[in-house]
């Protein structure tokens, strides 16, 4: 018997907390009155053939206007009654109201039960007792070569040698074809087709295959595809392939000299330093703070225990659902109109925590009369701009442009919460490794 009603318990859905039910009264008299008074002045405007305007009998205007007449006047009586309810009892609603009506006879007021959800009472949890980090990471001379020895190797150039056995960063062109259980299999199969070696592009029992062949050179080996591989039907299967290497070009980096500095608008080595430097602790600055942010949203949102609107939840997940729409046109090149949207369901988890963080750092905004100035706003986009090739065309398109400005004030009011509980709460700095930061190396 007990199971039984544990199984009853788990199927009832879960109270709302912030649903509230408001009974309102609709005076028969007044909503005979208003349809009279609706109709008076529908007549007045009133066609039929055969008559002038305003002069067709009231019959017939009851006929045609009858029915708006009443639903126009229900719904301002119970608009009305529901506002005086409202301010009655001091209710902070969120969203629209179910209205259901309850039985009565004709002739009688008119009883409605009015469901509604009011926004919650938030209280500011106790940011001392927070345990946060602030990350913290050096840029070193070591970071800024190793960058410069990647802008010089996207400048890289190829050029054929005879006889060269292919090696870690030489482009090779072959032929392969792969066949499984003897039959060539979609996606096999290619000629003339080029790579660099040890970047990653090939699986890497591949790559170790054609390494070391010359051009003119051909073999054949067996290779597993990994477990995860993205195409089911060779995930964890054994395929032949077998490949013809037709050139192998070696790399050729080109020197750190002033032609080479001029392709990049400097004119020095020690400028070439600074630059890089610069941008390099822009970026990790950035990633800093994120990461910072990151944890201190957490720790806020733990803390959280207020219940959250579901009409809220209701609209970001559709708004979010609908942004996902628009970015998946933008990557794809596609119409909007041809995306198939995601159910808005889908995006329900990320939703809530969204609209709970939003409520949360609000209030915070608003206990702590947290203002953003225009100054704030400048000082945040000149650091963004900085990156640009023209930073001041940059910074006067983000502050001019209404949407553009918006986001910008909505990330400097977020920054200076996170600013106000990081000083509040007990921090302690962590260093990260700079090729962690930089997503290099797993973290």
């Amino acid at each position: 018997m007990t199971d039984n009603v544990e199984a009853v318990k788990a199927e009832e859905p879960a109270i709302n907390p912030l649903e509230k039910s408001i009974d309102i009264t609709v005076s028969a008299a007044e909503l005979n009155a208003g349809i009279e008074a609706e109709l008076k002045r529908a007549a007045k405007k009133a066609k039929m053939p055969g008559f002038r305007v305003g002069h067709v009998p009231m019959s017939h205007v009851r006929a045609m206007y009858g029915q708006d007449a009443y639903v126009n006047t229900l719904n301002r009586l119970i608009d009305a009654e529901y506002r005086k309810a409202v301010e009655e009892q001091k209710l902070n609603v969120c969203g629209q109201a179910d209205c259901k009506a309850k039985e009565t006879k004709e002739g009688e007021d008119l009883q409605f039960t009015l469901t509604v959800e009011v926004y919650p009472e938030i209280t500011t949890p106790d940011f001392s007792a927070m345990e946060l980090k602030r990350y913290t990471c050096p840029v070193t001379d070591a970071e800024v070569a190793k960058t410069i020895d990647i802008i010089v190797k996207q400048r890289v150039t190829f050029e054929k040698e005879e006889g060269r056995e292919a090696a870690a960063e030489d482009r090779v062109t072959i032929n392969f074809k792969g066949t499984k259980d003897g039959e060539a299999f979609q996606g096999g199969s290619a000629e003339g087709f080029s790579f660099v070696l040890a970047q990653g592009r090939m699986l890497p029992d591949f790559e170790a295959a054609v390494t070391g062949m010359k051009a003119g050179d051909k073999k054949s080996f067996n290779l597993t595809f990994p477990e995860n591989y993205g195409n089911a039907e060779l995930a964890g299967k054994e395929v032949v392939f077998e490949v013809e290497c037709t050139n192998v070009e070696k790399p050729i980096y080109p020197a750190i000299d002033e032609a080479f500095l001029k392709t990049l608008g400097l004119d020095s080595v020690e400028a070439l330093n600074t630059e890089v430097r610069g941008n390099l602790e822009r970026e990790v600055k950035a990633r800093l703070l994120a990461r910072t942010k990151a944890g201190v949203i957490d720790a806020v949102l733990k803390a959280c225990e207020f219940a959250v609107p579901k009409a809220l939840i209701a609209d970001e997940q559709k708004r979010m659902a609908e942004q996902f729409a628009r970015d998946t046109a933008a990557r794809s090149g596609a119409n909007l109109k041809d995306v198939k949207p995601l159910p808005a369901e889908l995006f329900a988890e990320p939703a809530a925590r969204s609209v709970r963080l939003g409520m949360m750092f609000s209030h915070i905004v608003a206990e702590n009369k947290i203002e953003v100035t225009r100054e704030d706003m400048e000082a945040h986009v000149r650091e963004l701009a900085a990156a640009y090739e023209q930073p001041e065309e940059m910074v006067k398109f983000m502050l001019q442009d209404p949407n553009q400005a918006n986001q910008v004030a909505n990330v400097v009011v977020e920054n200076k919460v996170v600013d106000l509980i990081l000083s509040k709460a007990k921090t302690s700095e962590e260093v990260v490794a700079f090729d962690n930061l930089m997503g290099q190396q797993p973290a």
